[in-house]
């Protein structure tokens, strides 16, 4: 699996990888990446929604105060999304060679 065309995603650092993840193949840091980055983008929204009502719906600092929230967020694991993707993301490739899928 290559995520190499989801360029939109925000980049991730490494520090924000689990060990496990950290210690793995070049392909586990890549799909969790995928997975933590769409978390992040996923949060980027939800902020983004919550804050329409509030102070920071508009102005110049709405939205440099929006992704940093969003950011602070995925710093510190954010809502646990990733892991459970990046569990999906893996069993599927993982299974894609055997045929099956694990359960």
């Amino acid at each position: 699996m290559s995520v190499a065309g989801l360029s939109g995603l925000p980049q991730v650092a490494e520090s924000a990888l689990p060990a496990a993840v950290r210690t793995g193949s070049a392909k586990d840091k890549e799909a969790y990446k995928a997975a933590l980055g769409f978390e992040q983008v996923l949060l980027g929204q939800l902020v983004k929604s919550m804050a329409s009502d509030g102070p920071l719906a508009e102005g110049p600092y709405a939205a440099p105060v929006q992704d940093a929230l969003s950011s602070g967020l995925i710093a510190n694991g954010g809502l646990g999304l990733a892991t459970d993707l990046y569990r999906a993301l893996t069993q599927r490739t993982s299974s894609a060679g055997t045929g099956k899928e694990r359960a």
